[in-house]
Formats: C-alpha cells, structure tokens, sequence
C-alpha cells in the first residue's frame, strides 16, 4: 500500500533549498502540477529569482529581467519536511531556464 503525503503549496513557497551538501540553491518560488481526478499532482518546482519573476509575469516584461530559474523535478526535491526542502540529486543535475528576451 503506497502513502500519499498531503503537503499545502503555501508550506513550500519561499522556503530555501538546499543541496545535498548544505550548500543553498535558491527558494522554491512557483510550482507546476497536473491534475489527476479531484487533486493536482506536483510534477516541478521552480527555484530561484527568475522563478519569483514567472510568478509576477508582468514583472519580468516590464523590466525584461534574465535572471534564471532553476527547474527540479518532483523526485528530485525532498519535501516530506514542507520547511526544510532538500534536493535529492546534485545540482547540475537540475534543468536552468533563462528569461527569454520579449
């Protein structure tokens, strides 16, 4: 029998991540999720200062901002502790996306 564990997106945003090693790698700024019946499903969190921007899109138009977001995906991020995020790969083996110019 597999457990779920129900964590509230608002437990995670602006928590700082931190990589295997201790060493911080930004905050969880915005997450992605499918839906899958009545619940949404966490498939990506997006770490970091241009993550913050996607948030506020409206921001990032206006100020053209190139900051990058940091991209893990939902096994690559250790949430069972909501206030302490840990990553459960190395760093680079987390996706970067950078503002595209619009």
């Amino acid at each position: 029998m597999s457990r779920t564990r129900l964590v509230h997106l608002e437990d995670l945003l602006g928590r700082k991540v931190v990589a295997q090693d201790g060493q911080a790698v930004g905050r969880v700024e915005e997450e992605q999720a499918q839906r899958h019946g009545g619940d949404h499903e966490a498939t990506e969190f997006l770490i970091g200062g241009g993550a913050l921007l996607e948030r506020w899109s409206i921001v990032r138009r206006l100020f053209r901002s190139h900051d990058r977001t940091i991209v893990a995906r939902w096994d690559q991020i250790d949430i069972s502790r909501p206030r302490k995020p840990r990553l459960t790969c190395a760093v680079e083996d987390l996706a970067v996306e950078h503002a595209r110019a619009r």
